[in-house]
């Protein structure tokens, strides 16, 4: 499981609580299987074009296998379930912490700030994975992904 933790100052303001002077949240956007996902700047390290994977044998839920990131292995999970189109454009979003977990991404769309006055709290069974909230996006909903809670055991 990925080790970035926030401190409670660092949480997503889901109640519009966010001071007028404070910067709003940042989200990188980026999509897999045809779906859009979001996650928060501040838990990634970067994103960068996916190297080869080495399958894993009865890998858990998600995870596809690992690859070779900036000379360290990093565990490479799926948000699609394997429904991504195998694209030869696909880009590994990195994760911030000591597990080194990336999510495969088919296209990554940029950072898009967060409205937090208009940001729901994340209903259950909208998204197979964690998420944090729903943002707005070009008249979508896209899940705030919970990077504490996406991972593996």
């Amino acid at each position: 499981m990925s080790s970035y933790r926030r401190s409670a100052s660092d949480h997503l303001k889901l109640e519009g609580t966010a001071s007028a002077s404070a910067d709003p949240p940042t989200c990188l956007l980026f999509e897999i299987g045809g779906r859009e996902y979001s996650i928060e700047v501040e838990a990634t390290e970067g994103v960068v074009d996916c190297p080869g994977i080495c399958p894993l044998p009865a890998p858990p839920e998600g995870i596809v296998g690992v690859a070779s990131v900036r000379g360290r292995m990093t565990v490479v999970m799926d948000l699609s379930r394997g429904t991504s189109y195998e694209s030869s454009k696909r880009r590994l979003v990195l994760l911030k912490g000591d597990g080194r977990l990336g999510l495969l991404a088919d296209r990554v769309h940029g950072v898009v700030a967060l409205d937090t006055r208009s940001v729901p709290r994340s209903t259950a069974g909208e998204c197979a994975w964690p998420t944090l909230a729903w943002m707005e996006h070009a008249d979508r909903k896209v899940p705030v992904l919970d990077v504490e809670r996406l991972g593996y055991d």
